[in-house]
């Protein structure tokens, strides 16, 4: 049962009978009652932090004597607030009551704290923030039944948003992003660039730049100000919005500082309020092949769930989900990262196949092998599938089906794995074939275009072609130019090539990732971690004499500074890079400065040079301003030049 917490504002005159009629709707008051209040602050019973949990409501007038239903949206805070009150934000929250009426909307704000004793809500932050077992995922679909349990909501996705502010903004794209089946539309005001979330003893970088994949059927809205102190690392997240593309995305900048509103004034919340009820009015049907990341062990979205051994940092991804299959990949990080080596997965499908039918699998894994197997859907025509590493794409397919094409990533010639600047690059499109098998030779016209206007492409269509019983095919080579120099801040600095399939007058999208080795000045000044202490901490394994050689872990610095490394070179073992983090001084600890330790091959020869990409981040006090430096370094092996 709902229990009441004092607070009626504004000239309450409440009776027994409005109080009940209020928060159980079959009461109806007397026609003669008249409510006069802005908010009410109650609280419920939590299961998942396993006491009492605080939020503050606000019902448009005519709630108590009407029989409608409403939308809601749900107000996150930032640092140090509560359900009452936000002192960076500078809410007017008897003003905001005008906004719930006149958008005739339920709204809820959110308490994000963790204790009475922890100022920093939501259990995110820097290693140490994150303290409690309880996660705000499993909290906020609680609060939500909550809410649709004892009020009249229009309780699906279409008719609930979310509007949060600095680290309740990370909160709004990071929940939209967990929950996009749940969340129509999400405004992210000022809000934190990322974070670490997750579990004390198992937490993972969330950058929000590289997440848009999970935000494709949300609505949303990013809110930034001239002089807030995180203004440069939200050009970066809007940068990592545009670089995705294909969103329905909204950036606005205001002048100002790190609030919402001015005192007395509620303009830009009723942007933001404007903006998610808009999106109310605005459907959005989930796409046909849709991609979702998640940090979580398991996780449900789409109506697939996922249920997996995995217990370290990392992402599980499903990638360009449809009923013809699916990628799953772990990658250490975004964008790039390498396999988690997570065992043990299992994934049960939507109910989108017939049910007791039989169907085959094809399994392509990324070391080329690939698998042919059979399942029975079961009585809900679901898929019961399990696997015991990822990095592999899966295709489903019946006796009824066609061949069923997606790109399966590139080949460069001489097996460069990046684009280099400057010259032409001869780059193959894979192509994979998760349908029926092909019955007949099959001619794919390919056409490849970018947004990005640095990136010449000297044909823009070609072919490839498969042949009875081939899964893979690699096209005719797409002649590429790219001339640019890196991004001077954290922004995506790789290429996004879109694709267009098209076989026998039927077309489908896709589109591949291609890192690049920009063309930047070599780094002179290095230093080598082997095990030897070069400034604070030793991250390197190896004989400690500063000298990279074969079989051992190395961070380089340049310049005195940890960089963060990109090679193809053979002799690198990609698949042991870790990175390592820490926060440059500046007035908020927002905005984590990554390196590389990388593994040098054993069988690497003495005097061999390796080849890198390096950077290094520098940080401005205020406003926080991430400033990347780019270089390249010439690693000669068994030898301190």
């Amino acid at each position: 049962m709902l229990k009441i917490c004092l607070h009626f504002h504004f000239f309450a005159i409440i009776s027994l009978v409005t109080v009940l009629s209020t928060f159980y709707p079959h009461i109806t008051p007397a026609q003669d009652i008249q409510i006069q209040h802005t908010y009410t602050d109650l609280s419920h019973q939590s299961q998942v932090f396993g006491y009492e949990k605080f939020y503050r409501i606000y019902l448009p007038t005519g709630y108590e004597s009407g029989v409608n239903q409403y939308p809601v949206i749900y107000f996150f805070h930032g640092w140090g607030g509560r359900h009452f009150k936000d002192d960076n934000a500078r809410l007017e929250y008897e003003l905001l009551k005008t906004l719930v009426d006149k958008y005739q909307v339920i709204m809820v704000m959110c308490d994000g704290n963790m204790s009475e004793e922890e100022p920093r809500p939501y259990n995110i932050g820097n290693h140490e923030d994150v303290k409690f077992q309880v996660q705000m995922k499993d909290y906020f679909p609680e609060l939500v039944s909550t809410i649709d349990s004892n009020f009249r909501t229009l309780a699906d996705r279409q008719h609930r948003g979310i509007i949060g502010f600095s680290m309740g903004g990370i909160m709004s794209f990071y929940l939209a992003g967990k929950y996009p089946d749940m969340i129509c539309a999400a405004a992210n005001l000022h809000g934190s660039p990322e974070f670490f979330i997750g579990y004390p003893h198992n937490h993972t970088l969330y950058p929000v730049r590289y997440t848009f994949k999970n935000l494709q059927d949300v609505h949303l809205l990013l809110h930034n100000s001239t002089n807030d102190e995180l203004f440069y690392l939200n050009e970066e997240v809007n940068k990592g919005a545009r670089w995705e593309g294909n969103l329905h995305y909204t950036y606005e900048l205001f002048p100002g500082d790190h609030k919402i509103d001015d005192p007395g004034k509620t303009v830009i919340f009723e942007k933001a309020m404007r903006f998610v009820t808009e999106g109310f009015q605005q459907p959005l049907v989930s796409k046909e092949k849709w991609s979702h990341c998640d940090i979580y062990p398991e996780f449900k979205v789409w109506d697939y769930s996922l249920k997996s051994d995995k217990n370290v940092p990392g992402f599980i991804s499903l990638n360009k989900v449809d009923n013809h299959g699916f990628g799953l990949f772990c990658p250490r990080w975004l964008p790039d990262g390498p396999d988690l080596n997570t065992h043990s997965i299992q994934i049960t499908t939507a109910a989108v196949y017939e049910p007791f039918q039989k169907y085959y699998l094809t399994r392509y894994w990324s070391n080329d092998v690939i698998e042919l197997d059979t399942v029975i859907s079961n009585q809900e025509g679901r898929l019961e599938l399990h696997f015991d590493s990822s990095g592999v794409e899966v295709g489903i397919y019946s006796d009824k089906s066609e061949p069923n094409l997606v790109a399966n990533g590139y080949r460069l010639e001489n097996n460069q794995g990046f684009i280099r600047v400057g010259t032409d690059n001869n780059l193959k499109i894979k192509i994979f074939n998760r349908g029926a098998p092909v019955i007949k030779p099959l001619t794919v016209k390919i056409e490849l275009t970018t947004r990005d206007s640095n990136i010449h492409i000297k044909n823009s269509e070609t072919l490839a072609l498969l042949m009875p019983g081939d899964r893979i095919s690699l096209s005719d080579p797409f002649i590429i130019t790219y001339n640019k120099i890196p991004p001077e801040d954290g922004a995506p600095a790789w290429i996004k090539l879109a694709l267009k399939i098209n076989v026998e007058n039927n077309q489908s999208e896709d589109e591949i990732i291609v890192p690049v080795f920009f063309d930047v000045p070599l780094i002179e000044t290095l230093r080598v971690d082997d095990g030897y202490l070069v400034r604070d901490s030793i991250y390197g394994i190896g004989d400690g004499d500063g000298i990279a050689e074969p079989g051992e872990h190395v961070l380089v610095y340049a310049n005195e500074h940890r960089t963060r490394l990109y090679t193809d070179d053979p002799f690198v073992e990609t698949s042991d890079e870790r990175l390592i983090d820490e926060i440059l001084p500046a007035k908020w600890p927002d905005g984590y400065t990554r390196s590389s330790v990388i593994k040098i091959s054993e069988d690497c020869p003495k005097g061999h040079v390796i080849e890198l990409l390096a950077n290094y981040e520098t940080k401005s006090f205020m406003p926080i301003q991430r400033k990347v430096t780019w270089g390249r370094v010439r690693l000669r092996i068994g030898s301190g030049e």
